[in-house]
């Protein structure tokens, strides 16, 4: 009971936080018109927080490294010292890190690899049923997030859905009967780790 009721409570208080940043008249657009690569319907491996990633140098083992990454988005990789590596794809990481490796080494070769995190924490509050933080999987869409939290309640409004990124100057909004019909663009969104999904 105690543990329910902290959870309840830092619902409230991250619903508070929230309308005091976005307030009603906060910008959003249509999830039809985010682009593709905001939306990131998961085909290709993105780095997010909480991911494995290892950096292997070619013939430099002291510089390779294998680090979990933080809640910041960074790791540290020896020689580099910090790097911000979520969002990144890692063919892009590992051209970057390359770069940055150029000033000790002749010819760097870098591989990147990464170990998914099996579930992504998304905070869902608002007109549902139970607001909170959840565990989801990594395909997640706003519709498991809003089954997550037993769904709507009585004074939703069905037109008034909208996810908050980090990085992403806009709200993106999302109707539930789109979401119930499986509509390609409001399905295909895939969440991503830190997001919030408001309900008004």
């Amino acid at each position: 009971m105690r543990a329910r009721l902290i959870q309840v409570i830092s619902a409230v208080s991250l619903l508070a936080l929230v309308c005091a940043a976005w307030g009603n008249a906060a910008p959003f657009v249509n999830v039809a018109e985010v682009p593709a690569a905001a939306a990131d319907t998961g085909g290709d491996v993105v780095i997010r927080d909480g991911d494995t990633v290892t950096v292997r140098v070619f013939n430099q083992d002291p510089l390779s490294t294998k680090e979990k990454v933080r809640p910041d988005g960074k790791i540290v990789i020896p020689a580099v010292g910090e790097i911000l590596v979520r969002g990144k794809r890692p063919a892009v990481l590992g051209k970057e890190v390359e770069e940055k490796l150029k000033a000790i080494l002749q010819a760097p070769s870098v591989t990147i690899s990464v170990e998914q995190n099996t579930q992504m924490n998304v905070s869902v509050v608002g007109e549902v049923k139970n607001s909170g933080v959840f565990q989801l999987e990594p395909t997640a869409n706003v519709l498991t997030a809003l089954a997550a939290a037993g769904g709507l309640t009585d004074y939703a409004d069905n037109e008034k859905i909208f996810v908050i990124r980090k990085g992403m100057p806009q709200r993106v909004r999302f109707k539930y009967n789109d979401l119930r019909g499986a509509e390609a663009h409001a399905i295909g969104f895939t969440l991503r780790p830190g997001d919030t999904v408001v309900v008004e």
